[in-house]
């Protein structure tokens, strides 16, 4: 049974281009949303077969249509301060220091007199950026349209004699990398709220974008100095998503292994655990084997946190305080997957 289950971190929303990679290894991908309100959740088409779930960690139930009309004011406002028809989300997201009034100042406005409530404040943002992802998408896959469009005329009018490269158009239409997320860190941190009210421990944390990871990172060596994360799997996905390897049973069971073999393994007992390290090694060479002939698309990456678990690293990462937690024998190694 294939039992590759992701929990994608920190956008709520599925960019087209993170939804054709994940697809390609994983099986079922769950996103956290900031309301119960699921309409156009992701770009779904045919082309992807994962089972995607929505959960609602802080669900507002009869506060929703108050929470649409308060999201709807501020996008009123931004209009009214003549930003026509640029995204309201796209300023908050991009704003510059001292330009614009900060999000606490226009939420307060909004609010009123209520007192601040920072799972509020969080779903707020997370629903403006999803927005802002959503519409970005949208735009994108208008601009992807085009340039088939474009190909197809050109073909038409070409030469027969002239001779063409075969990869032309996964060039033009895919990326070889993950583009970053505006304002991760603030991202990171309103989404680590919901995920602090999150239950199914289940899923397998992924990260979304280099410089994501590289934020988490930087949390861990804070938190232990002269230590460097592990990176024991490095796998170079095929630049056409129509090609899944992570979809063959052997590389399925050899993740599902060392997923097992990583999240059994403990603070104290890391160090003299050479599984994970065969398990990996033996992963690789299956995958280099299997894409050796494959145009180069973005990485997945397995980085582990040696000395550290993953509430510490996370909640540090995202600037907030772990709750403090009756101490434990068996204290698990943090780890986690990244799309890049």
């Amino acid at each position: 049974m294939n039992n590759l289950h992701g929990l994608l971190y920190p956008a709520s929303y599925l960019r087209r281009d993170t939804m054709l990679r994940l697809n390609q290894v994983f099986s079922k991908l769950t996103l956290l949303l900031p309301t119960e309100n699921f309409t156009s959740l992701s770009p779904i088409s045919n082309t992807c077969s994962m089972e995607i779930e929505a959960n609602v960690p802080i669900p507002l139930e009869d506060r929703l249509g108050w929470f649409t009309e308060t999201v709807n004011n501020w996008k009123s406002w931004a209009k009214e301060m003549g930003l026509g028809e640029k995204i309201p989300a796209s300023t908050l997201l991009s704003a510059t220091k001292g330009e614009e009034e900060s999000l606490q100042g226009i939420l307060k406005k909004l609010r009123g007199d209520e007192v601040s409530d920072p799972l509020l404040d969080a779903q707020i943002f997370l629903q403006l950026s999803l927005d802002l992802d959503r519409r970005n998408d949208e735009v994108q896959t208008e601009l992807d349209r085009m340039t088939i469009h474009e190909d197809k005329l050109k073909s038409i009018l070409q030469d027969p004699l002239e001779i063409t490269g075969s990869s032309d158009g996964f060039q033009k239409l895919y990326s070889p990398t993950i583009k970053p997320l505006l304002r991760a860190k603030e991202r990171l941190r309103a989404w680590a709220l919901l995920w602090q009210k999150y239950t199914d421990p289940e899923p397998w944390p992924i990260g979304e974008s280099l410089a994501l990871k590289d934020l988490i990172d930087k949390s861990y060596e804070a938190l232990q100095p002269r230590e460097a994360p592990a990176e024991i799997l490095d796998l170079v996905l095929p630049l056409d998503p129509d090609i899944r390897p992570g979809k063959s049973d052997k590389l399925i069971n050899g993740l599902e292994s060392l997923v097992q073999a990583t999240s059994n393994t403990t603070i104290k007992n890391f160090s003299k655990n050479s599984e994970i390290q065969k398990l990996a090694t033996k992963l690789s060479q299956s995958w280099d084997n299997t894409n050796s002939n494959q145009a180069h698309g973005p990485r997945l990456y397995l980085t582990l946190y040696p000395k550290r678990t993953w509430n510490e690293i996370f909640l540090k990462a995202a600037g907030l305080k772990p709750e403090p937690e009756t101490p434990s024998a068996h204290e698990y190694i943090g780890w986690s997957f990244f799309l890049c």
